[in-house]
């Protein structure tokens, strides 16, 4: 290998899909393995308080590519296209002569994204068999994906992320060869459903010992009718079923784990730890149970909240509390890089968290989400959701981090739902 090729500055963003933030060993799950995660962490500035920009794949990655929430780049719901003329980071470092590779789950909606052409898009009909792909397919219809869960005769190199991490590690390889700066973006579809991991993997958990979703408590409040009519559709789910649910889930994050213990590896191999910086995040979370429901697509903490890792070259590893988005990316990225950036960002760059565990004095003291109609403003103590113009959800986060006794219309604090509201409506006017 002609290491001494090696460019300085490169970026690599690793992104699992429907991963929530409490999920992984070193968020203190004691019931999931996530040994490579775990590795990676170690040598990470962790940041705890990491936030979607919306509980929902497209326009979640949208605003990670391009540093705007959904309501400026357009894309709300998975099916909307994005605004015309938007610029991805993929676009502020192609002027540096970077390769740039998106791989995996990208969840365009746009044309021009500024990546070279797509590799990789689906599995590799070649190194997959008939009946591997047949069973692949009866796990990824509708009601299987989304209400049940169990083991895979799959192996771990049939599915989907084993061909991204070898093509990612393939073409990283070949940049690094031919002495090219790069920026890759390989984003394994696991963890998301369907819930059917190799069955090793799968059988690993004792699903005796793992944990019931929280119980809503018979004097709290009924649930906000959005979320009912979600509720409606795993109502049926037994105790039994649940548990199945979350060891399917556990065991594709474990596969998802394996995965980036190839990227891993390659950075050993390639000795990239000196001179690129890593990244690893969600694009959003899952229910899991919480709340009677399974998926995404809400504004409770298990789905918005989400794993932030980034290692950087001579950045001392830690943790950090301050709120986080992931529009704060964009920027990070362009500041490695030296990269310009652009106008009318709305993320902040983590440089300055990278080696302060103190904010700078005019951090944000808020994070925003939003899906279609639906928006969520978050303090470190509150948490406002507004559906469809209308406040529906008031909770006390320091009090009720379980998110089960609803405020709004409780007058002792309508004072703090009027603040929060002023607050979102203020982050939505400034952020076009």
């Amino acid at each position: 290998m002609a290491n001494s090729l090696k460019p300085d500055k490169n970026v690599l963003v690793i992104m699992c899909d429907q991963l929530r933030y409490d999920s992984l060993g070193f968020t203190g799950n004691p019931y999931v393995h996530t040994p490579n995660l775990d590795r990676l962490a170690k040598m990470s500035v962790v940041f705890d308080k990491c936030f979607t920009s919306s509980p929902v794949c497209s326009p979640a990655r949208h605003s990670l590519a391009t540093g705007k929430y959904p309501h400026a780049h357009g894309v709300l719901q998975n099916q909307m296209s994005a605004t015309a003329g938007l610029r991805t980071i993929g676009h502020a470092v192609e002027p540096l002569g970077y390769r740039r590779f998106h791989l995996g789950h990208m969840h365009w909606r746009m044309d021009n994204h500024g990546y070279e052409p797509l590799a990789c898009p689906h599995l590799d009909a070649g190194q997959i068999s008939a009946a591997a792909n047949k069973r692949a397919e009866w796990e990824g219809n509708s009601h299987t994906r989304r209400t049940t869960a169990g083991p895979s005769p799959n192996r771990l190199e049939e599915k989907w992320g084993y061909q991204v991490a070898v093509e990612s590690i393939r073409q990283i390889t070949e940049a690094v060869e031919q002495g090219q700066r790069f920026l890759s973006w390989t984003s394994f579809t696991e963890p998301h459903p369907p819930f059917y991991p190799p069955k090793e993997l799968y059988e690993k958990y004792d699903q005796s010992e793992l944990p019931l979703p929280i119980s809503v408590p018979a004097d709290a409040p009924a649930p906000h009718s959005s979320i009912a009519r979600k509720q409606k559709e795993w109502a049926h789910l037994t105790s039994v079923e649940h548990r199945q649910m979350k060891a399917g889930y556990y065991g594709m994050i474990e596969t998802a784990d394996r995965y980036v213990g190839m990227m891993l590896d390659m950075m050993d191999r390639l000795k990239l730890w000196e001179n690129t910086l890593l990244i690893f995040t969600s694009d959003h979370g899952d229910q899991m149970g919480d709340h009677q429901m399974f998926m995404k697509f809400v504004l409770r903490e298990a789905s918005v909240h989400v794993p932030l890792m980034i290692c950087a070259p001579g950045v001392e590893p830690g943790r950090r509390q301050p709120l986080i988005e992931h529009v704060d990316l964009f920027p990070t990225i362009c500041d490695y890089v030296g990269a310009e950036p652009g106008e009318r960002l709305h993320g902040k760059s983590l440089w300055p968290l990278l080696h302060n565990a103190e904010p700078p004095s005019d951090w944000r003291t808020a994070v925003f989400s939003q899906i279609g109609t639906h928006r969520m403003i978050r303090t470190q103590e509150w948490k406002l959701n507004e559906y469809d113009g209308e406040p529906g959800e008031l909770y006390h986060l320091s009090e009720d981090p379980d998110e089960l006794y609803n405020l709004i219309g409780d007058s002792r604090w309508n004072e703090v739902a009027e603040s929060l509201h002023r607050l979102m409506l203020e982050r939505v006017a400034t952020c076009q």
